[in-house]
């Protein structure tokens, strides 16, 4: 059966190929983009059927109307993932520097994620308390690591200035794997939403590859949704990493 889909954080163009991995499990999907003013409206669909919504990361306002596009396209939401790609991001800003980029990276990469999840959290239990039968969503983190300068020198890897994180992007990435870490404490015994934690790190092979990434994901969740036993706390505050077979078990948990 075909599940509704949000996908934040990472957007199209870049972001088309883990839309198109979803889209093949059978996956509906909203997927975020950044506002251009040439564009005629914010929502527009792409070819193979996958609907882009304008988000406008630091605006609060841009985080409850996305959801509110979300809602009136498809009722509810099975899942959201909210991807924070640090290599991405490390292209993308660079070394900013200056107090004004640093607010830019503050608002675009953390307040966002932030003003994102909680609108998430709030309209889907309001729409479940007045619902006759409660229809829960995945919340899904989807971490994937870069890395930093101080690693960079202790681990002696070599690697060039341009693909380490920049001590503004690392600050960014450390605050959403705190943010997701206890978000998910917050909700692991809710019955509207079901958060989710996945790492993929530098090395791991679905990291380059956001199609297969999302593929696997998926079908991760699918087997999720079969389990006869909920999962334990434990295993919901846990980070899962990229490519686990074992869904059921600890094998492919982050201790």
């Amino acid at each position: 059966m075909e599940k509704n889909l949000l996908i934040a954080g990472k957007e199209v163009p870049l972001g088309n190929d883990f839309a198109s991995g979803a889209a093949s499990k059978q996956r509906k999907i909203i997927i975020t983009k950044t506002h251009n003013s040439s564009d005629s409206d914010d929502s527009e669909m792409v070819p193979n059927g996958i609907t882009t919504v304008v988000w406008n990361r630091p605006s609060a306002l841009s985080s409850r109307n996305l959801l509110l596009k979300c809602l009136n396209e498809f009722t509810y939401l099975d899942e959201c993932v909210l991807i924070f790609d640090e290599t991405y991001f490390v292209s993308k800003y660079g070394s900013m520097v200056n107090t004004s980029e640093n607010i830019k990276i503050i608002e675009e990469l953390i307040a966002s994620y932030q003003y994102l999840t909680m609108e998430i959290v709030a309209r889907v239990q309001k729409i479940n308390a007045n619902a006759a039968e409660k229809h829960p969503t995945r919340l899904i983190f989807l971490f994937k690591p870069n890395t930093s300068l101080s690693e960079s020198i202790v681990s002696m890897t070599g690697r060039t200035s341009s693909t380490i994180s920049s001590p503004l992007i690392s600050a960014a990435a450390g605050a959403f794997k705190s943010y997701a870490e206890n978000t998910a404490a917050t909700l692991y015994e809710s019955e509207d939403i079901h958060p989710l934690l996945v790492m993929s790190e530098p090395g791991n092979e679905y990291t380059p590859k956001d199609a297969a990434l999302a593929s696997w994901l998926f079908e991760y969740i699918d087997s999720l949704d079969s389990l006869k036993r909920p999962l334990t706390p434990k295993q919901k505050l846990s980070w899962i990493k990229a490519g686990s077979r074992t869904p059921g078990g600890f094998g492919g948990f982050f201790s």
